[in-house]
C-alpha cells in the first residue's frame, strides 16, 4: 500500500447475514474498530439490507426485487413462487425461473449445465434481502462434529438472537395446528419429542410490516440506517471487490471498484473477511491468488424436491393477497430430519387452497462436486469466470425416491391431492443452499479452506464466512448454522484485536 492509503482495521466483503454478524460483532465488541463493510450490489430498501418482502408497497417492492437482479434488470413474467401455484393449469414449469430478486447464474456468464438452477443475489444485504426465514438448528450427522458441542449450541443460540428465530409466531394459528396434528400422527410414532412434527423456527417478526421475514439490516441494528450511530462503521454500497491484496500469507488490504464512477482504488486493512457467497467468495480468493487444494470443492446442495397438493377449502385467516403470498398467514409447519430412520427435512405450508411441501435431502459430499474457475475468461463483473460441476451420487437418488414416497404420506395425512406432475425433483441449484466451498475444517490436510475460527489456512488475517464454511451433509436450512459460524469467528477475532489493544471482549 502507498502512504496515504486509506485504512480500516477490518474490511468485510459481502453484506448477506453471515458477513453483517461479524460487523455487528466486532461493532460491538470492539468499538474502537474502524469497520468498512463493501458489497458490490445497491441498496434497495430502507435501511439497508431490510428483507424486500417486508416493503409494503406492491410496486416499490418490485423495484427492489429488480434491482437487486445484477445484470437482470427487469421484472420476471412470472415468479416461481406464482408458477408453483399455478402448475396444475400449466401442466408443466416451462424454462427454469429464479425467484423475483434473483438472477440465474447462467444470464451473468456461460451456464453450468449441471447447475442449471443455480441463482443469485446482488445488493445489500445479498440472499438474506430475500430469503424465507426457515431457521432449523442441526441434529446429529448435521452437526460439525469437531465443534464442541457446548461451544456450538451456544453459537446457535447467538445466531438465533441476532436473526429473531421464534417457533411461536404463528401461534393460534387453526390451520397450522390441524397441519401438526395429521401429520404428527403420521410421522411421530418413534421419535424422540424434540423430532415430532412441530411449527418451523423461523427469522420472521410478526411486528414487522409487510411479510415480517428478518433481514440483515435486523442482524447490524444501529449499524444501518437513519439512526445509525457508530462511527467505526462504514457500509459503502455498489462497491465492487476485485482482489484481496495479499503480502506473502498475510491480506494487506483490498482493491475496489465505484461502480457508480468506475473509480479504482485500494483500502489497507488489518483483518479481512470475505463473506460473497458460496460461489462468489471462492471466487474472489482464487481471484486473489489464495487458492488452497479444496478451494471450490466439496459443493453440497440439498436435492430439493416439491410437492403440491390440492385442498378442499383455505385456511380461513388469509390477509393482504400479495403478502400472504410472501408469508403463509399459518405459518409453516416443520417435519424434522430424524437421523438414518427420516434422513430428509420438509417444510409445509398452505396458500389458498393449495398446500405445498419443500424436502430437503442430505447430499453425499463428494470433492468432484465443485467450483471451477478460470484464469482466462472473466465473468460480467471482471472477475475470473465459473463453472459448477455437478452430479448426484446412487445414494442421493436413492434419497430422492424415498423423498417421493414420503410426498406421498404427506399427501394422504393432509386429505390433499397431489397435482399432476407432482412431485418433482427440481433442477439441481434450485434450493439455494450452496455449501462447502471454503469449508471449515479441524486441520489443514488439503480437505479444507479454512480452520474453526474461519481463519484460511496459510494466511494470517484472511477471513471467509457463508454457507460454503459447512463441511457437514445437513437436511436442514444453512443460514442458521453459517451465521452461528460467523459468531465463533467474529467473537474469536475480537478476542485477539482487544488483547492487541490491552483490553478485553465480552461474548454476546
Amino acid at each position: 500500500m502507498t502512504a496515504g492509503t486509506e485504512h480500516a482495521d477490518v474490511v468485510i466483503v459481502g453484506s448477506g447475514p453471515a458477513g453483517s454478524t461479524w460487523a455487528r460483532l466486532i461493532a460491538d465488541l470492539v468499538p474502537q474498530a474502524t469497520v468498512l463493510m463493501v458489497e458490490a450490489g445497491p441498496a434497495v430498501s430502507e435501511p439497508p439490507g431490510t428483507h424486500v418482502n417486508t416493503i409494503v408497497d406492491a410496486a416499490a417492492r418490485d423495484r427492489a426485487k429488480v434491482a437487486s437482479q445484477g445484470p437482470v434488470r427487469r421484472a420476471y413474467q412470472v415468479d416461481p413462487a406464482e408458477l408453483r401455484l399455478l402448475a396444475h393449469r400449466l401442466g408443466h414449469h416451462g424454462p427454469i425461473t429464479p425467484h423475483a430478486g434473483l438472477f440465474l447464474l447462467s444470464a451473468a456468464q456461460e451456464g453450468s449445465p449441471d447447475f442449471p438452477g443455480a441463482a443469485l443475489a446482488r445488493n445489500v444485504g445479498g440472499m438474506g434481502a430475500h430469503w424465507f426465514g426457515s431457521c432449523p438448528r442441526p441434529y446429529g450427522p448435521e452437526r460439525i462434529g469437531f465443534l464442541g458441542p457446548a461451544a456450538l449450541d451456544d453459537a446457535l443460540g447467538a445466531a438465533e438472537r441476532l436473526l429473531a428465530v421464534s417457533a411461536g409466531q404463528f401461534a393460534g394459528s387453526v390451520a397450522a395446528t390441524r397441519r401438526e396434528q395429521v401429520l404428527g400422527a403420521v410421522f411421530d410414532p418413534g421419535r424422540a419429542p424434540d423430532r415430532w412434527v412441530q411449527p418451523m423456527p423461523l427469522a420472521v417478526n410478526r411486528e414487522i410490516p409487510g411479510s415480517g421475514q428478518v433481514g440483515p439490516a435486523v442482524v447490524l441494528g444501529d449499524l444501518v440506517g437513519a439512526g445509525a450511530g457508530r462511527g467505526g462503521f462504514e457500509l459503502r454500497a455498489e462497491t465492487l471487490c476485485r482482489r484481496v491484496v495479499m503480502t506473502g500469507g498475510r491480506a494487506t488490504g483490498v482493491e475496489l471498484a465505484d461502480l457508480a464512477t468506475g473509480r479504482a482504488y485500494q483500502v489497507g486493512a488489518g483483518q479481512v473477511v470475505v463473506a460473497a457467497d458460496s460461489l462468489r467468495t471462492p471466487q474472489l480468493l482464487f481471484a486473489s491468488g489464495v487458492r488452497p487444494a479444496a478451494l471450490g470443492r466439496h459443493l453440497n446442495e440439498h436435492p430439493y424436491i416439491a410437492a403440491i397438493f390440492a385442498v378442499d377449502e383455505a385456511p380461513g385467516e388469509l390477509g393482504d393477497p400479495a403478502l400472504e403470498a410472501l408469508m403463509p398467514a399459518s405459518g409453516v409447519t416443520w417435519i424434522p430430519f430424524d437421523g438414518d430412520r427420516f434422513p430428509l427435512h420438509v417444510q409445509v405450508h398452505q396458500r389458498a387452497d393449495l398446500l405445498s411441501a419443500g424436502l430437503f435431502l442430505r447430499q453425499e459430499i463428494a470433492a468432484t462436486n465443485r467450483v471451477e474457475f478460470s484464469d482466462a475468461a472473466r465473468d460480467w463483473q471482471g472477475l475470473p469466470s465459473l463453472r459448477v460441476h455437478y452430479a448426484l451420487s446412487d445414494r442421493d437418488r436413492a434419497g430422492v425416491d424415498q423423498a417421493m414416497d414420503v410426498a406421498g404420506d404427506i399427501a394422504r395425512a393432509c386429505g390433499g391431492k397431489l397435482l399432476d406432475g407432482w412431485p418433482q425433483l427440481m433442477p439441481s441449484g434450485s434450493s439455494l443452499h450452496y455449501q462447502g466451498t471454503v469449508r471449515m475444517g479441524a486441520a489443514d490436510d488439503g480437505q479444507s479452506v479454512c480452520d474453526p475460527g474461519s481463519r484460511v489456512w496459510g494466511t494470517e488475517n484472511l477471513y471467509v464466512a457463508g454457507n460454503g464454511l459447512i463441511p457437514a451433509a445437513t437436511a436442514c436450512n444453512p443460514t442458521l448454522t453459517s451465521v452461528a459460524l460467523a459468531v465463533l469467528g467474529a467473537r474469536g477475532l475480537a478476542g485477539r484485536l482487544n488483547a492487541g489493544a490491552g483490553g478485553a471482549a465480552t461474548a454476546l
